[in-house]
């Protein structure tokens, strides 16, 4: 009797990362008017190339890379704050004013933490870093499909369980590269800690 291996399935792939999410909340309107303008942006013709995270990407100037994205996404954040204090906290069109923790990912959801609970059903349109080297920045649009309240040291958080909807092929394309490249660095690590235990 042959034993049948199962294929491994990337895009139930789901990697434990942490990363910062700004989001905002959109009517089912503004997310048909969003998804179609996106749409006519993103055509097949323009979109961009896959990026593809293994080790021969970090080359010797991996360092001032890296200083440099992290100095251009600072300067997002700073933009980002001095919007929130022009507008005194109103949320304008297409302004991403709430704050999450996004825990883990897959190519079909996410689940992110929040201060503040968000009704299900709810459409989101979030942003965020997945990696800073190579930069791989997210924009998507999400349903929320499930709130749990949890206690975080004696406050109240929510993780908020989110659907992708419309996914881009290449957005999902670099959600799973990265999940395998966080994979294979845990297993990197792991297996160094087992050489060091039996060296000491």
């Amino acid at each position: 009797m042959v034993d049948i291996i199962p294929k491994e399935r990337r895009s139930h792939v789901r990697g434990d990362l942490s990363f910062k999410v700004k989001y905002t909340i959109i009517t089912p309107e503004e997310y048909e008017k969003l998804k179609t303008s996106e749409e006519e942006i993103f055509s097949p013709n323009k979109e961009e190339p896959i990026i593809d995270i293994t080790d021969t990407d970090r080359d010797t100037d991996s360092t001032s890379n890296t200083c440099l994205i992290d100095l251009l996404l600072h300067m997002d954040e700073k933009l980002d704050r001095i919007l929130s204090i022009l507008s005194k906290g109103e949320a304008e069109k297409g302004f991403f004013n709430y704050e999450g923790i996004g825990i883990d990912i897959s190519s079909s959801g996410m689940n992110i933490v929040v201060d503040k609970p968000v009704e299900p059903g709810k459409i989101i349109h979030a942003n965020f870093v997945l990696s800073r080297f190579p930069l791989v920045l997210i924009d998507l649009f999400g349903q929320i499909i499930r709130v749990t309240p949890v206690d975080e040291e004696g406050k109240t958080m929510y993780h908020l369980g989110i659907k992708f909807l419309d996914l881009k092929p290449n957005d999902r394309e670099k959600i799973i590269t990265c999940v395998f490249q966080r994979q294979r660095e845990a297993i990197r690590r792991g297996k160094g800690e087992r050489y060091d235990s039996k060296d000491g």
